[in-house]
């Protein structure tokens, strides 16, 4: 992988992509190339510069959903970092399984883009997350109780309370508070925070 460091900004309003060129290249020496439609980047996807991608979910033309399998087929030229202006959990449990490094609802801390932006370039020039932050991600979920890591499994892989209820056969209740303590043991302060933490361990396992 080439040392040079392009983003590719991805997103239909002017304003977000100058904010974001602006504070990437006050961090470090990037080169930012910005696109305002889906289209465009997808069209020119197999001749632009590999990088990291910051993308927009919502865009019109080309969704940013197509877009995102397109930039997951090409790992080892792309890692993305997907943004949205609407919380929606099925989206980033779906963004995550496509690869993405994070999943940022706006407005976000500028800290968290610029700290995906480095595990972007990261996973670009070594092939994988950094020792020490996998092995925090891991030892955190081996702070969870056997019942608390069966519930959040199922709360990673995108299913509901309800479907977790009977599923384990247990009382609705019962899996609120096995999410409240899970969250609490990993140190999470969302689902998207546990989600963050599960894909970087690499967890859970495809089966069980």
């Amino acid at each position: 992988m080439t040392a040079r460091r392009i983003i590719h900004i991805v997103d239909d309003e002017a304003i977000v992509r100058a904010s974001i060129v602006s504070l990437v290249q006050a961090h470090g020496p990037f080169e930012c190339r910005e696109y305002a439609d889906g289209e465009t980047c997808l069209a020119a996807i197999d001749r632009i510069e590999p990088g990291c991608v910051v993308l927009d979910l919502q865009l019109d033309e080309v969704g940013g959903s197509q877009l995102i399998r397109a930039l997951a087929e090409r790992k080892d030229r792309f890692r993305m970092i997907v943004v949205t202006g609407f919380s929606d959990l099925a989206a980033a449990i779906e963004a995550f399984r496509w690869g993405a490094v994070d999943f940022l609802h706006k407005p976000y801390e500028m800290r968290a883009l610029l700290d995906a932006i480095d595990r972007a370039f990261h996973l670009l020039e070594q092939g994988s997350e950094t020792p020490a932050l996998v092995a925090e991600a891991k030892a955190r979920l081996a702070r969870l109780t056997r019942n608390e890591a069966q519930v959040l499994a199922r709360l990673v892989r995108g299913e509901t309370n309800q479907d977790i209820a009977r599923m384990l056969d247990l009382d609705p209740r019962a899996v609120q508070i096995h999410r409240a303590r899970a969250l609490a043991a990993i140190d999470a302060p969302s689902i998207l925070a546990a989600i963050r933490t599960a894909a970087i361990a690499g967890w859970p396992p495809a089966a069980g």
